[in-house]
């Protein structure tokens, strides 16, 4: 029986977050580095978006990687990570949704004209 398949770029804040909980949680995967300026045609068969990190298994494919840390540790959390108040899980999406917007305008401010890159930091 074939791995599930995690494509990764190592430097990718998301992707590490997934590759962390599949190492917590013990499970194994077949790891392939992404070169982003060289992107695999299967990786963009697998996740037409072309973003890390992209989980694909045998019947599905998970490209979020909240979603692949869930999977992950749903299989097997032996340090009990998923046991956490409920502020552990607003914290999680403060960062992924309004933290992370205001990032991508700051970083790529070319990309967002019409932004105060000041005022988003």
């Amino acid at each position: 029986m074939s791995l599930p398949v995690l494509y990764s770029f190592r430097r990718c804040p998301y992707a590490m977050r997934a590759r962390l909980a599949i190492l917590a949680s013990g499970l194994s995967v077949e790891l392939r580095e992404i070169v982003l300026r060289e992107k695999a045609p299967e990786f963009l068969t697998s996740s037409p978006k072309g973003t890390v990190p992209v989980l694909v298994l045998p019947s599905a494919v998970i490209e979020e990687s909240l979603d692949v840390m869930l999977w992950a540790l749903d299989n097997s959390d032996p340090e009990g990570w998923l046991v956490m108040p409920e502020a552990g899980y607003d914290w999680i999406s403060r960062c992924d949704g309004p933290f992370k917007t205001a990032l991508d305008h700051t970083k790529y401010a070319v990309r967002y004209p019409d932004l105060n890159p000041e005022q988003e930091r």
